[in-house]
């Protein structure tokens, strides 16, 4: 499909798949790595999954670099749920972005730690039919994304094997920080951001117009505690996707059953209460 089409069907086109995206609200992706855990995580109450293969350490000791799963693979669980499933791509892989789409996944997510084309590249997004998701360690970023054409951001993962929850919040931190930061901007200060950013100034006036992101914001990267999840959800996030390390924790239905309440009732007390019962405990963490 042209990129020369006219700017009323790009945009006509890019609302249909941000509603798409925002249908996921509320909500959690779980990454899978078979169609039994796919199925279990639909039950539990996951709108989408993320099909994939092994760890990232597993992904490495084998082949050198993480690559995606294969699509064998996507289509097993395609063919085993009911909700959308979220192809990975590096970034940057037009081709394979097309190929996802071949594939007729639902999402596309262009993923930051696998094996990459480009060292800073991403794919304009606005030529293709399906949404995409794409990763932001900053305001800055997260906008440049969306001006792209992606329909949902999530926060970076900072590396192959560290699971640890602190810099999943230092992002999510990070940027509600930034937004409430260029909130307080006059109009001239405001102008100077987007200029230095690159960042065009309809966007930046629409983030200070709603006070938070025009896309749906999930927070992503050893998200595995339900009342993690309770408190990402308070502090403005619209989802998470949980790590398909739960797979490896007793009971991952519980667990997950428990993420979805969280995400629900994360300002209910006496909720969060029985959450913290059901974990044996809060910061405790069985898949670490």
């Amino acid at each position: 499909m042209s990129i020369t089409q006219p700017n009323e069907e790009i945009a006509n086109r890019y609302t249909i798949k941000l509603t798409l995206a925002k249908q996921l609200v509320g909500s959690m992706i779980v990454v899978v790595r078979t169609p039994d855990e796919a199925y279990l995580a639909e039950a539990a109450g996951a709108r989408a999954v993320i099909p994939w293969q092994m760890w990232y350490s597993s992904y490495k000791s084998a082949y050198g670099a993480a690559h995606g799963p294969s699509l064998n693979t996507i289509r097993g669980i395609m063919d085993r749920v009911t909700i959308p499933v979220v192809g990975r791509i590096r970034r940057g892989h037009i081709i394979e972005a097309k190929a996802m789409e071949g594939s007729y996944v639902n999402f596309i997510e262009e993923h930051e730690l696998l094996a990459p084309i480009t060292t800073t590249e991403y794919i304009p997004k606005h030529k293709f039919k399906y949404p995409f998701i794409a990763p932001a360690v900053d305001l800055k970023e997260a906008l440049l994304r969306i001006k792209e054409g992606v329909s949902m951001v999530r926060t970076t993962y900072k590396s192959e094997d560290d699971v640890d929850i602190i810099y999943t919040f230092s992002v999510v931190n990070k940027i509600f920080n930034e937004i409430k930061t260029i909130c307080e901007m006059d109009e001239t200060s405001l102008m100077a951001w987007a200029a230095k950013t690159t960042i065009p100034i309809d966007l930046v006036k629409m983030v200070v117009r709603l006070k938070k992101l025009p896309v749906p914001f999930f927070a992503a990267g050893a998200v595995l505690m339900p009342i993690d999840v309770a408190q990402l959800m308070s502090m403005g996030c619209d989802g998470v996707v949980v790590s398909s390390r739960i797979f490896g924790i007793p009971n991952p239905e519980t667990r997950l059953q428990d993420i979805t309440i969280a995400l629900e009732k994360y300002n209910d007390s006496d909720a969060l209460a029985g959450i913290i019962e059901n974990t044996g405990g809060y910061g405790k963490n069985f898949a670490l």
